[in-house]
């Protein structure tokens, strides 16, 4: 337990009627571990939705999995029942840290009688910059949580997030009104003021030399070597007081610029392995070099034309790959709602969606020929690359969908399937109209 303590995290959740239950957050390891430990058993009864399955353990405490084979371990089932109103889901703001949040779903009604009742702070600085088509307004309630009032003609709802992230995951406006800045140098002055950005998804960042003292100082900055190279330029390493690692560019050296470079590199690194595993990346990419391939390249050496014929199989491996129980893959929308939920859990996993992307084609394809009744699977061979594209023919003689586009969105996403897909035949529309 000792182990479990030191490794594991804590969410704290509150729930609509305010009461406070705390939750603690497993790896896919510790989970694994504690099924075993404790006996952990099915507990069909206890799913919950958007969540891939939970087990009930033998000391009673409830083990919910999610797709991303994390987990989530509360005390009892009494706990979980509190927890009905809540929906798990996990953060995707591009440059933030992926972690696992919640929300509280409710309508518009009940999110207004909030506001009329306990008269919550509003947070006027977020606000739409488009009031006539997508309107709303957002509160801090007395528990710290947010509401998020929907003002919406076509879209009236709410909900409540534990935070700004979690509730920036889900309105791309309201992240850019909470992490944005029209200060080109916002990042450079936090973190030269000591900020480590420890929420931050990326450990790589520009800043000006003039940051440079401020940086050292406020960090409490130690040299521990010189010229180290994880990139084309070498750079200094610090360490800080606080524990973490700091490369930064070595200011006088060679430059398309001059003998002086006029903006630095810095990257910040938990451990001294990390920073000999950049190394260890940058020698391998100095010795390989830059390779490309076409986005349809891995399923034409695959399948080539055969594609059609793998359908079937494919799609009897997307349970297994998605992390969910075969009959839950229903061939509808509500099919690709999970599915489009499923890729969200696992955004940062390009492994796993490079082995998910010739099943999602094959999923959503079927899809569309069970609900829309029309297309038949076609190759096309980009002849420029000599690819073969798997392909959805219509009656009209269109594709269903781009393949471009469904590439893209597929791994720049989370974007729902139905947009990539061209679900309604929007993109289809347009260029008929051009």
């Amino acid at each position: 337990m000792a182990t479990f303590n030191a490794y594991s995290q804590k969410l704290d959740i509150t729930t609509l009627d305010k009461s406070k239950i705390q939750a603690t957050l497993l790896d896919s390891t510790l989970k694994v571990k504690l099924l075993t430990q404790f006996n952990g058993r099915r507990a069909d009864l206890l799913r919950k939705k958007w969540t891939a399955r939970s087990f009930l353990l033998s000391d009673g405490k409830v083990l919910i999995e999610f797709y991303d084979k994390q987990a989530m371990l509360i005390d009892n089932v009494n706990d979980f029942r509190k927890l009905d109103r809540i929906r798990f889901v996990k953060n995707t703001v591009d440059f933030l840290k992926k972690n696992i949040s919640y929300k509280i779903e409710l309508n518009f009604e009940a999110g207004d009688s909030i506001v009329r009742n306990e008269k919550p702070n509003r947070l006027t600085n977020l606000k739409s910059d488009m009031p006539e088509y997508f309107d709303f307004e957002v509160y801090e309630l007395s528990t710290g949580q947010i509401l998020f009032l929907d003002k919406s003609k076509n879209a009236k709802n709410a909900a409540i997030y534990p935070d700004l992230k979690t509730l920036s995951s889900d309105n791309s406006t309201i992240a850019e009104q909470v992490y944005g800045s029209e200060d080109d140098e916002y990042l450079m002055k936090k973190l030269a003021s000591g900020d480590a950005l420890p929420d931050y998804e990326m450990n790589y960042y520009l800043i000006y030399p003039k940051y440079l003292k401020d940086l050292i100082k406020n960090h409490k900055l130690t040299l521990v070597e010189q010229k180290i190279y994880v990139s084309n330029f070498y750079g200094n390493l610090y360490k800080s007081e606080n524990g973490y690692y700091i490369l930064i560019d070595e200011i006088n050296q060679k430059n398309g610029a001059g003998d002086k470079m006029a903006i630095l590199s810095l990257r910040i690194y938990q451990s001294l392995q990390q920073v000999k595993n950049a190394q260890h990346k940058y020698e391998e990419f100095s010795n390989k070099g830059v390779t490309s391939e076409h986005f349809y390249q891995k399923i034409s050496d695959k399948y080539g034309q055969r594609f059609p014929e793998y359908v079937s199989r494919l799609i009897d491996s997307l349970p297994t790959l998605l992390n969910i129980d075969k009959e839950q893959l229903s061939f509808n929308s509500a099919g690709i709602d999970l599915v489009d939920e499923v890729l969200k859990w696992n955004k940062a996993n390009y492994d796993l969606l490079d082995k998910l992307f010739p099943s999602v084609i094959a999923y959503y394809g079927q899809c569309y020929i069970d609900c829309k009744k029309d297309g038949k699977w076609i190759m096309y061979l980009d002849k420029e690359s000599n690819v073969w594209i798997p392909e959805l023919k219509l009656k009209d003689g269109n594709a269903a969908w781009d393949w471009i586009h469904f590439y893209k969105d597929f791994y720049e996403g989370p974007i729902p399937l139905s947009w990539a897909g061209d679900w309604d035949g929007t993109l289809r529309n347009m260029n008929l109209l051009k």
